[in-house]
Parts: C-alpha cells; structure tokens; sequence
C-alpha cells in the first residue's frame, strides 16, 4: 500500500514560494490501477516522483508498505526501489550502445540472480512482448514503438510488485500503444499496483480509479474528497 500523509511540495520562483503539490491524506490499496490525470503543468509529475522516492516532499511523509521513504538514505530508497517498483517514462530511457536483451538485463544485474539466468529472464520478457526477433537490436535499430516495448521489457524484468509510469503512450502508434497497455492490464490481472500519469482519457479508462490534478489539487473522482489550494507567498 502506498499512503500520503500531509505532503506538500513547494519551489523557489524569483524569490517567491510557489506550492506546487499539497494533499493531506491518500491511500493507494496493493492491486489498484490508478490513473493520474490533469493538464500540463498540474502536479502530476511532481506526484509521481515522490511516489517512486526520487522527489522528497517539503513536508510530509510517504509510506510504502508502511516504510516512510523520505526518512531513508538515498542508497535505502534506491534499495527499496529496486525490490518493489518498475518505471516506465515516455523517454524509454534506454542505453544507445546496448542490445535489446543488454538493456532488459541491467536491472538484474544488480541482484545476486546468475548471468545465464539474467539472460534467460530478459530474453522471457522480449518474446512476450513480441520481440523475439529483435534481442540484438540496439535502440537506434527499433521503431519507437519497439523501444517502449523494450523499455517496458526492462521494467518487469525484476517482477516489481508497484509500477509507476509517466506518459507511457505518448509517443506511439495506436498498435504499439495497445500492445502496452494489455501488459498494464495484464499486469493489474496478476495483482501488481499500477499508477500511471497520463493526460490520454482513453488511457485514464482502463485504470479503475481515476485521481485528477489540476494546478496541485488532487481530487479523487470516486469520493468527493479535493485536497489542496497552491498558493504563492513572499519568501
């Protein structure tokens, strides 16, 4: 379970504090699919980033499986990172002078899983995601579409119980873009936790629950909680 607990998140602007996300209370159940929606510029990157432990609040704390991230090291938060979350990122984020198979390997690498069983896991994952035929291909090699199935590959390489994604379809063709969200679908089958930022309506629908951010107020549509006003004062 992920909880928020009285988070806010504020920036420094020409001298002024501008708070960009604030809520006092939510709850993410193991198993939920949650869609972060809302317009450019609204928080929900921001949201993301202290979700997966990569964006301390001001103030605040986030739980994961009742561990408080923020109250970690950098190395304890990317230790619990690596044992119970994935990311996808619109980007792909994957090494240019790596094979396909060389970029789904990386996050096993740093478990103490055997070479030959790193690369039977990865090379599992890219036949399942179509790409048998493409475990030697660097990115510069594979359409956009294949990089984000790659990217994806990598993600789930590590079987992580909590995936966080950021715009994963928007950069692809409406058959690549299908083929990721039937894994996210898939993924939610199999009882992982899904929390996916996208600003695509169709996308937010396969989620079953939906949280909207509209300049850092986070409002869940199925209750009829709205949390945060962001507000700009002297510094």
């Amino acid at each position: 379970m992920i909880q928020l607990e009285e988070i806010r998140k504020d920036y420094q602007r020409r001298g002024q504090s501008l708070t960009a996300f604030q809520c006092e209370s939510q709850r993410i159940e193991d198993g939920e699919y949650i869609a972060i929606v809302g317009p450019s510029g609204s928080g929900k990157t921001t949201l993301l980033s202290m979700l997966g432990g990569m964006l301390s609040p001001t103030t605040g704390r986030v739980l994961v499986d009742g561990i408080s991230l923020y109250e970690h090291s950098v190395a304890e938060r990317s230790a619990i990172r690596g044992q119970k979350m994935g990311f996808v990122f619109q980007s792909f984020n994957l090494i240019p002078y790596l094979s396909a198979l060389q970029n789904v390997q990386i996050p096993l690498s740093f478990s103490a899983m055997p070479a030959i069983q790193q690369q039977e896991r990865a090379t599992e994952m890219l036949n399942q995601l179509g790409l048998a035929e493409r475990l030697h291909h660097k990115p510069s090699e594979l359409s956009v579409g294949q990089q984000q199935r790659v990217a994806l590959a990598r993600t789930l390489a590590n079987d992580p119980q909590i995936i966080l994604a950021d715009e994963p379809t928007g950069n692809l063709d409406p058959s690549s873009r299908e083929v990721v969200l039937e894994i996210f679908d898939q993924c939610h089958q199999q009882g992982r936790t899904l929390v996916v930022v996208t600003h695509d309506p169709s996308v937010a629908q396969r989620a079953t629950r939906r949280l909207t951010l509209v300049d850092g107020m986070l409002v869940d549509e199925n209750s009829t909680s709205a949390i945060a006003v962001p507000q700009i004062s002297a510094a």
